[in-house]
This record gives C-alpha cells, structure tokens and sequence, in this order.
C-alpha cells in the first residue's frame, strides 16, 4: 500500500512537468521570437490586425505575430512603423512599436504564418 502511496505521490508531482509547453496558450509560455536586425532594415512588411496585434515579416519573409500590452491608436490606418528596440539589433518580446508617435510595447513575439490575405477591394 506504501508502495502505491509513494507511486501516485510522484506521479501528481512529475505531472506538471509533463504538460505540453504553452498548453495554456499564456504568452509566456510560447516560445519567443526575435526579429534580427530590425535597425537594418530588417523588417520587410506589417498587417495589422486590428489595435492589439500586428504581423511582422522581416527580411527573410519570415512572419512573426507580435501582441501589444494594450491598444496601440492609429496602427489599423498606419503607413509605416518604428521600432524601439532599447538599444540592440534585434526586435523581441521587450521592444515597442512606434506609430505615429505613440510607443506600443510589445507583450509577445511569436513566429507566425503569413496572415490571412485581405479581399481585394470592390468599386
């Protein structure tokens, strides 16, 4: 009975170790990115989406999938961005954007797909 005992105790602590990470979705359980040389014109593209988020391709046309800390104001209707990146080379999970600006820190940076191809505009 011990035995068993001893055997489930184990189990219930290993089993945290033994979920899937970032199972939760929570971003600092995703692995992060970084976007090398963004100081070099290392960033090729963006789409927003919407005030939260934005996609970035760098110059590799790699996608990544940055979320902001809160709404960053114009980024929907922006024509370009600048980026902060506290003094390196590359753009991370610690940077921010700048849109007309305004400084929209970064919460997360993951790798993306490419996103979703708007419609064509009619008329």
């Amino acid at each position: 009975m011990k035995k068993i005992v001893l055997a489930l105790a184990a189990l219930v602590v290993a089993a945290p170790s033994l979920a899937a990470p970032g199972a939760s979705g929570h971003p600092s359980e995703v692995r992060q990115a970084s976007i090398p040389f963004v100081n070099l014109r290392g960033i090729r593209d963006f789409r927003a989406e919407g005030r939260d988020a934005v996609y970035l391709q760098d110059r590799a046309r790699n996608w990544y999938r940055a979320e902001l800390a809160g709404p960053c104001y114009g980024l929907p209707f922006a024509h370009a961005i600048g980026v902060d990146t506290r003094g390196g080379n590359g753009l991370d999970r610690f940077g921010s954007l700048i849109v007309e600006g305004n400084r929209c820190p970064v919460l997360s940076l993951i790798r993306s797909a490419a996103p979703e191809k708007r419609p064509a505009r009619q008329g």
